[in-house]
């Protein structure tokens, strides 16, 4: 008899264990545990090999040289080819003074000059600035100020916004043919012709995992830009190819990577250039972001991954149909930003099997991906299990006081606090090395407040992320806000983020951004939103915005009390939303330049916001 029930209880715990794994995501937590420790094998080993010369340009140098490289507007340069131009650009560049540990400041469009000048400083041990090439006057000079730089390399289309008495070279070997050379005398042209080719080539800098490699500069949405000074640490770490990627080598490689984004932010720099050169692969790179080219690109550069950030992805889904949205090789898209009702219509429409959706900060210290097929991982950040969780040591989610915005701590024991499944809380990353930790360059008190201390243990150092997320019962994590993109009304705590979710969702909206606008006489900041239609009736919808909202769920105190809408909604160059920018707009319809139509919430009823009724409101007698 105890023999017959052998298969009895054999079969309830494979049913006990299915249901916990389902339940639980063991399985998943046991792969990323391995992945974890794979991608950990191979990082000591690349450091290794690296030794005492840890840069980004020796382990483009250790690349086999008939492997291709780049792709630009239908070019292409192998390795070999591409080194060749980089050691004749570093030894000009050296024979001009420039040496180890030099700052540098690179104000260039993507082209393979920006490629080539990047690895040439590399190659010299100097550090490159990468300016945002968007910005002019008093922010550009803020931005070269804080550098240090006494030298600067731009290509033609940028050199003509750069003054002051710098060191200047600008940088045309073939992709700016439209553009003449600099007509003012303190700019020095830089073609082919220009370059030495040195009988002996000079050996790579020395430089350790500690020193600086590069600046990424924070966008400056809440005061002037910040350089964030990269050490050769991240570029080893982002360039040490993904167990996930090598655990399966005949369907990922040879790898392919199409990028439109700027490669002086952190996503197309260690995701794109980075993640290829450390994995020997082909950088497709185009010159900006264009939603009529971007799969006819995709198709011609044989691109077997696409970056996206932000809202780029919804630009892509927005556009008309092409010939080419299905026509190319891509099985993977990576990135940060794409939001939930965007995820499926994305990938189904253009045949993207996989989503990479992945969270670091620029500092590398948080990290969470999802490399979801399916839409249960769509719009989450990564999976974290309780094995995970257990042997966890490095990123937690804690309270936070949104009224303050400081993280909360325990009246008893003073330390901070993890936040419960389903509640907000602020990423934070454990500083392990603070020699290694990424810092504001010359902004000692900037980096100082990004860091918590005395957080689960007295003595410890955490670093903040300046992002709420939230942990699922599930286990899945998904971005909830930005630091600041909170606000209270009347008393209440409003994400933005989860209104504009919330509107997101409703049939005729094709975009949305939530943000407070502070009004005298009112406790709080009202919440306000920017909405752009696509062909649906704007009287009809906004006839219905409050009962829709409603039936969402979203709480009364958090429906927008300001709406507009709006033909589009600006964005930056990486495609996130500019917020301030819809901040500084105003609220009367008389307003110069205004295209919007403006609305407010009267009680349960959305009205156009005319002149009598706006004043009111500024002055505190309207009910909102």
């Amino acid at each position: 008899m105890a023999t017959s029930t052998i298969p009895l209880i054999s079969a309830a715990a494979l049913a006990t264990g299915a249901y916990l794994n389902a339940r639980l995501g063991i399985g998943l937590d046991l792969k990323q545990l391995s992945y974890d420790r794979e991608w950990q094998i191979r990082l000591g080993q690349r450091l290794q090999i690296l030794g005492d010369t840890c840069t980004l340009y020796r382990i483009f140098d250790i690349v086999k040289p008939d492997i291709e490289a780049l792709w630009f507007e239908g070019r292409t340069w192998t390795y070999g080819q591409l080194k060749n131009v980089v050691i004749r650009f570093a030894a000009f560049l050296s024979e001009k003074g420039i040496k180890s540990k030099d700052f540098v400041a690179v104000f260039t469009t993507n082209s393979p000059e920006m490629v080539i000048t990047v690895l040439a400083l590399s190659k010299l041990g100097a550090v490159a600035g990468l300016i945002n090439t968007n910005l002019r006057d008093d922010t550009l000079k803020h931005c070269l100020d804080i550098s240090t730089a006494q030298t600067v390399i731009s290509t033609p289309d940028l050199s003509g916004f750069v003054n002051g008495d710098l060191n200047h070279f600008s940088i045309n070997l073939s992709s700016f043919q439209d553009f003449p050379p600099a007509s003012n005398a303190t700019v020095t042209p830089v073609d082919l012709n220009s370059l030495p080719t040195p009988s002996v080539v000079a050996p790579p800098a020395k430089a350790t995992p500690k020193d600086l490699c590069c600046l990424v500069y924070t966008s400056g949405t809440t005061g002037k830009p910040k350089a964030c000074a990269v050490r050769n640490i991240q570029i080893a770490i982002v360039s040490n190819p993904l167990a996930q990627d090598m655990r399966d080598v005949k369907k990922y490689f040879p790898l392919r990577t199409y990028s439109p984004l700027p490669l002086f932010h952190g996503t197309a720099l260690f995701t794109g250039l980075c993640y290829n050169i450390g994995t020997s692969s082909t950088f497709c790179l185009a010159r900006k972001f264009s939603t009529s080219r971007f799969w006819k690109d995709v198709a011609e550069s044989r691109a077997t991954r696409i970056l996206y950030v932000g809202e780029l992805c919804r630009y892509l889904v927005s556009a008309p149909p092409s010939p080419y949205d299905r026509a190319h090789s891509c099985i993977v898209a990576g990135g940060n930003g794409l939001r939930a009702e965007i995820w499926e219509k994305f990938r189904e429409r253009f045949n993207i099997p996989e989503i990479r959706e992945f969270y670091r900060s620029s500092e590398g210290v948080a990290k969470f991906d999802n490399f979801g097929k399916a839409a249960a991982g769509a719009g989450k950040l990564g999976f974290a299990g309780p094995i995970r969780r257990y042997f966890e040591d490095t990123t937690f989610i804690v309270k936070t006081d949104p009224a303050t915005e400081q993280v909360y701590r325990d009246p008893k024991t003073g330390f901070c606090v993890e936040a419960g499944y389903g509640e907000a809380g602020e990423a934070i990353g454990r500083v392990k090395d603070r020699s290694m930790l990424t810092e504001y360059l010359n902004n000692p008190s900037a980096t100082e407040g990004k860091l918590l201390r005395d957080v689960f243990a007295k003595g410890d150092c955490f670093q903040r992320m300046g992002d709420l997320l939230l942990r699922e019962s599930s286990g899945w994590v998904q971005f909830h806000d930005r630091m600041g993109d909170t606000f209270r009304w009347k008393g209440e705590n409003v994400s933005a983020g989860e209104v504009r979710d919330h509107i997101a969702k409703l049939a005729g909206v094709q975009d949305a951004a939530v943000y407070g606008v502070k009004l005298a006489g009112y406790d709080g900041q009202a919440g306000a939103a920017a909405i752009t239609l696509d062909s649906s009736s704007e009287e009809a919808f906004m006839k219905h915005l409050y009962s829709s909202l409603k039936k969402t769920g979203l709480p009364a105190y958090a429906i927008p009390r300001l709406v507009r809408i709006t033909p589009e909604i600006e964005a930056n160059v990486t495609f996130k939303k500019a917020k301030m920018e819809l901040v500084k707009k105003s609220w009367d319809e008389k307003a110069e330049g205004n295209r919007d139509k403006l609305y407010w919430l009267n009680g349960k009823t959305y009205q156009r916001l005319d002149g009598s009724s706006w004043d009111a409101i500024k002055h505190g007698r309207a009910k909102l």
